[in-house]
């Protein structure tokens, strides 16, 4: 009698779920994205309950670092040999969204919005402000930030992972 009567209850909780659901994935966008034709631009959209966190890595160069001409090295461990690679320069802005309307992310609607960066890696003077445009069109987000005539950033961007 006791799992009778609990049925219900857990049938109400999840088709709440599967409506709750239903309701955000038509109202949101994915949370990551990165660059449609090469790995230059990573996007996370961190949603959370009030406000839009947005958290952008740029792949700015490619260095090829040599090993130092005075490096130790020893015969019976060639592991140790210093040997040369390539390292990526990035640059990490973080800040949060503050969008001029409620966002809708169906296809062709233009979402405007103050992009205020209050963290950045490398260092740079805090905070930056950006303009910003989003599109979404077939599968694939225009995002463009702009912060006056020196500092503008066009991507289009496919989701990382298909939900």
């Amino acid at each position: 009698m006791k799992i009778f009567l609990k049925t219900p209850v857990y049938l109400l909780f999840i088709f709440s779920l599967l409506l709750s659901k239903t309701e955000s994935t038509s109202s949101n966008i994915h949370d990551t994205w990165r660059s449609k034709d090469d790995s230059k631009y990573r996007v996370w959209f961190q949603n959370w309950s009030s406000y839009t966190r947005l958290f952008l890595t740029i792949n700015e160069d490619t260095i090829s670092v040599q090993p130092n001409k005075y490096a130790a090295v020893n015969r019976k461990k060639p592991y140790l040999f210093p040997k040369p690679y390539k390292k990526v320069l990035k640059r990490q802005l973080i800040g949060n969204i503050e969008w001029n309307d409620k966002p809708l992310w169906n296809d062709g609607h233009v979402n405007t919005f103050k992009y205020i960066v209050d963290r950045s890696n490398p260092k740079s003077s805090l905070p930056i402000v950006f303009e910003g445009l989003s599109v979404k069109e077939n599968g694939v987000l225009r995002l463009e930030l702009v912060s006056g005539p020196d500092l503008k950033y066009h991507m289009e961007l496919i989701p990382t992972s298909v939900e």
